[in-house]
């Protein structure tokens, strides 16, 4: 029987090609697009989960109060975790990393002789590879981490700088702050994608004493923040409050630190990923919106499907009729249509599997997201996939199977069917429902576009354009200057200036500051600048200082507008002392406006501005960038490569790199892009699901008027007027569905817009545009089949009668 059932099913295939193979792709698209949303949101959450003691590690936080700010500090001291280990019976283990945050650079000795820039390097316990189920190609995971200057290298990194040679007992010259010898003591598989904790480079923290720049952060007697991730191994997961509760007795407040509250957090190693991200948050955003958006595309392809599965419905009416005349119950032309739907719609699973397999890398891509090839094929992953399959045979065969089981063979071999081919209401209210999502997308599509574009050009306070901006290191020393003069006497260079931080991209200082009653700790961000930092970024003054040199002079201060607000200084408050502590006092100099040296996405804030009358000597010790502003019609390439080339006069170890203020300021919003390209996305394959609809009911309602146009066009009715009585009814839906649309991607654009302190005003034409386009798109998909039916011979939709 089943077998007679699939000839019939393959059958049907082949006879309605136009109609299959559009039932089938559409559902293909919205089973696609589902995938690769599943496959996204399941490597979200298992991220971390495959370590063998996952849901008892947990990593200690610290949660301050600041200058009357909430902060959470990810860092704890370097005694933190012996500390708690010894005190608290329930912690039976404990491991601390340290990450190195910037670039390192890495050289192989001869006789391999490679010499590279390299991120992703951390310092950890000799337990590592004990308390984590990181895999070990080579060494003893007890061992490997034990002795000063050994590091555990990844696979990749082996394979980069020693090839098919066996990098064991072999040595990397490592420059952090210093350079230094490390001996290869292992290798690791590459760290899984969906891992919390990332490194290239394993080195022990035991070398961290043995370097005079790093050796003070190992000598902390008490809990506190610092620069080590602390994971403790709890006996019972459900004993994690307690143990919160039982190891605050051992956090002091260290006196005039600022601090005027300090908690211990322990949080999940499996909640770090999505709860604790302290770098990109967009991930929670991401896993709010996509399975909402996924659900919808699904559930139109559904509709799809199930509609147009029963549009041509005329057609099986016969069928039905001589089989029901035959004996055959409803019951076994149901299980009939569901199995004909179950083909079809395994045919549209394999077509979708492809299409997700073909379009992987380029939607990874969007999201900035890496995923290993082997949680392709995990079992999480396969069962999941399975799942959609089984839900979807289900829900696409439903429909069709009760409708067409349903004719009454006496109605249906007569020829009358109008009434009971499966429902015009239910067909125009799935189409309504299609369109309204569709334009509700447009709407969202068009609201994010501008938001973006208002980000991107509204003033922030200071010019970024043209301005280029060089990582300077600490090899640079006293020869910064020279440096520094060098730049700007090249001819495509008009000013130059020098920070500590790289504007948008290297984030700001924090100092606590006194009011003048000295009764609160102010939060201020803080950035240590050259004097020619204000005029080369085109900061404009509010109340200038007396003169250039006036700003530069030893405890001198330059404030902007919100923090002579917050401070509750006089108008101005040029020559006034502000307190930053103790015997940090500083006059301030002058004052300037507010501008934006973070994202549009939060409010300008206060801001103290220390111009540095000698960067060479603090910059020599700890680094800075260099902003050389690029004057009108240079010649880009060959004034990088001339700054390049004295770059490598002063420095000739670290590789020289440069980026452009503007590409930063842009960087700030990758989130915000990537919803962008996946509102498109989603957006153009909910429009091609619902012409699909209308497509699929424009056929089945003109089928049903064949005789009704025969006759008008009988009596002298025009190619124009049959065609526009056609597309009327079928605007009137879109219509609605612009009605319906449109109040719900208000609200849903109003709650995303609240999240910026920056925003555009929602506007009538932005509803306007998205109604016109979804009208255009209806007229388009409608006037193939209203044109068929309008030139058509009435002779032949007449000739029965």
């Amino acid at each position: 029987m089943i077998k007679n059932y699939l000839k019939i099913a393959l059958r049907n295939l082949t006879r309605q090609k136009l109609f299959s193979s559009i039932n089938i792709s559409g559902l293909a698209i919205g089973l696609a697009v589902c995938m690769l949303m599943m496959l996204y949101v399941a490597h979200e959450t298992s991220y971390d989960r495959f370590h063998k003691n996952a849901k008892r590690i947990f990593v200690l936080n610290e949660h301050l109060k600041l200058g009357g700010q909430d902060a959470q500090m990810e860092y704890t001291s370097y005694m933190s975790g012996p500390m708690i280990r010894q005190n608290e019976p329930d912690v039976i283990g404990y491991t601390r990393t340290r990450k190195v945050f910037e670039d390192i650079i890495v050289e192989a000795p001869a006789p391999v002789s490679a010499r590279f820039l390299e991120s992703k390097m951390m310092f950890a316990d000799p337990d590592f590879f004990n308390f984590f189920s990181f895999k070990l190609l080579s060494g003893n995971p007890s061992t490997v981490l034990c002795r000063p200057f050994s590091v555990v290298i990844s696979q990749d990194i082996a394979k980069k700088y020693f090839g098919a040679m066996d990098p064991v007992g072999r040595t990397l010259k490592i420059k952090t702050q210093k350079s230094y010898l490390y001996t290869i003591t292992g290798v690791a598989a590459n760290v899984p994608s969906n891992s919390s904790i990332g490194f290239n480079f394993l080195a022990s923290n035991s070398s961290l004493k043995m370097m005079p720049e790093t050796a003070s952060l190992l000598t902390d007697q008490s809990i506190e923040a610092g620069v080590f991730s602390t994971y403790l191994l709890l006996k019972h997961p459900q004993d994690s409050m307690r143990v919160q509760r039982s190891i605050q007795s051992l956090l002091k407040i260290t006196p005039g630190t600022g601090v005027e509250k300090e908690s211990l957090l322990l949080i999940a190693l499996t909640d770090i990923h999505l709860k604790a991200n302290f770098g990109d948050f967009s991930n929670i955003k991401y896993l709010k919106i996509f399975p909402l958006v996924a659900g919808l595309v699904l559930l139109l392809a559904l509709v799809n499907y199930m509609s147009l599965s029963t549009a041509r419905s005329t057609l099986r009416a016969k069928e039905v009729g001589v089989r029901k005349v035959s004996g055959a119950s409803r019951r076994s032309i149901a299980m009939q249509f569901y199995i004909e739907s179950a083909f079809f719609t395994l045919l549209s699973f394999i077509l979708a599997y492809i299409l997700c397999y073909f379009f992987k890398s380029w939607f990874l891509n969007i999201l900035n997201l890496k995923i290993d090839a082997s949680f392709l094929y995990s079992p999480p992953v396969l069962l999941t996939l399975s799942g959609l399959l089984l839900l979807t045979v289900l829900i696409a065969g439903s429909y069709p199977s009760i409708v067409l089981s349903a004719f009454k063979p006496a109605i249906t071999l007569k020829g009358r069917m109008s009434k009971q081919t499966g429902g015009v209401t239910v067909r125009k209210v799935f189409t309504t429902f299609q369109f309204a999502i569709s334009v509700g997308l447009i709407i969202c599509g068009i609201i994010i576009d501008r938001q973006l574009y208002y980000f991107r050009h509204t003033d922030t306070g200071l010019n970024r354009e043209n301005m280029l901006v060089i990582p300077i290191s600490t090899s640079f020393g006293k020869q910064y200057q020279s440096f520094k003069k060098d730049v700007s006497a090249l001819a495509g260079v008009s000013q130059v200036a020098t920070s500590r931080q790289a504007i948008y991209k290297g984030g700001f200082s924090v100092l606590f500051v006194q009011d003048k009653n000295k009764h609160e700790n102010i939060f201020m961000p803080v950035l240590y600048i050259d004097k020619g930092f204000i005029a080369t970024l085109d900061i404009a003054w509010k109340i200038p200082p007396p003169s250039q040199n006036a700003i530069t002079g030893a405890k001198k201060v330059v404030i902007n507008e919100l923090a002579l607000t917050k401070l509750k200084l006089p108008a101005n408050p040029v020559g006034k002392v502000v307190d930053f502590g103790g015997t940090e006092k500083y006059e301030i100099a002058g004052v300037v406006r507010n501008f934006n040296f973070f994202s549009m996405e939060t409010a300008q804030s206060p801001l103290c501005l220390f111009i540095k009358p000698d960067t060479a000597e603090s910059w020599g010790v700890t680094g800075g960038c260099l902003y050389a502003k690029i004057k009108p019609h240079t010649n880009l390439p060959t004034l990088i490569e001339s700054i390049q080339n004295t770059y490598k006069k002063y420095d000739k170890e670290t590789p020289f790199a440069y980026s452009f203020m503007d590409d930063a300021f842009n960087e700030l919003y990758k989130a915000e892009d990537r919803l962008a390209s996946i509102f498109s996305l989603f957006t153009g394959i909910t429009i091609l699901l619902a012409s699909m609809g209308l497509f699929g009911l424009a056929a089945f309602t003109i089928e049903q008027r064949t005789k009704e146009i025969g006759v008008r066009k009988i009596l002298g009715a025009s190619l124009s007027s049959i065609a526009s009585l056609l597309s009327v009814d079928f605007l009137k839906l879109v219509l609605l569905s612009i009605l319906i649309g449109s109040p719900i991607a208000w609200w849903a654009m109003h709650d995303w817009l609240q999240g910026f302190a920056y925003r555009i005003n929602i506007q009538w034409w932005m509803f306007a545009a998205a109604g016109l386009l979804a009208v255009i798109i209806a007229i388009i998909t409608i006037s193939y089949h209203a044109l068929k039916a309008a030139v058509a011979n009435p002779v032949n939709s007449l000739r029965s009668e």
